[in-house]
């Protein structure tokens, strides 16, 4: 029921913190998969948590979950004043839920499962993904806000392969990555090499 008019009109899809919820329930990842195949898109950005909080055990969930919201808790003191009110809805009402699912449950009832980035490469190859580079606008547009933004030079903004890690005094929160589904492949014949390329 998604009307794309071919030739004029182009889909993107931008994921952002959809999958970390998914990560316990494979087979809505794969049906949402499935679907965002089906709309043919050009390019899927994702923005996810860079977070390993996803270990069956709870000393390693607890020390990662500490070090990484630690960082966050952080970045948001140094970033919003004490008396904000959307500072205490995300710490109390966002980030706190979050924290008791990843520490205090198991089992199905633990629906926030961070991953790092090399999980979801993995993960985005198995359904024909290749991962593309960002683009010199994005990285430039990440140095602005770096040197400019309040509290910036505390900010981390570095290149994992072709995907770019935010992170707050050195730990890394977020990553952004660039994906394409498959279309064809076409072999190259090189001098010394026969090659495939994906377009």
């Amino acid at each position: 029921m998604f009307g794309v008019d071919q030739g004029r009109e182009a889909v993107m899809v931008y994921s952002e913190h959809a999958f970390v919820a998914m990560i316990g329930r494979p087979d809505r990842m794969e049906t949402l998969m499935r679907v965002v195949r089906g709309l043919n898109p050009q390019l899927m950005v994702v923005t996810e948590t860079e977070a390993n909080n996803n270990s069956p055990q709870f000393s390693a969930r607890f020390v990662d979950t500490l070090f990484h919201y630690g960082a966050v808790f952080d970045s948001v003191d140094a970033c919003m004043g004490a008396d904000d009110e959307s500072r205490t809805f995300m710490e109390g009402g966002i980030m706190g839920r979050m924290i008791s699912n990843i520490v205090a449950r198991e089992g199905e009832e633990r629906v926030i499962r961070g991953v790092k980035l090399d999980v979801w490469r993995a993960f985005f190859r198995r359904f024909e993904m290749v991962e593309r580079r960002l683009g010199p606008v994005a990285w430039q547009q990440a140095r602005l806000v770096h040197e400019t933004a309040p509290n910036g030079e505390f900010c981390t903004v570095e290149r994992d392969g072709k995907a770019m890690v935010i992170g707050w005094k050195g730990t890394p929160l977020v990553s952004v990555s660039t994906w394409k589904f498959f279309r064809s492949a076409r072999l190259v014949n090189g001098s010394k090499h026969l090659r495939i390329e994906f377009e």
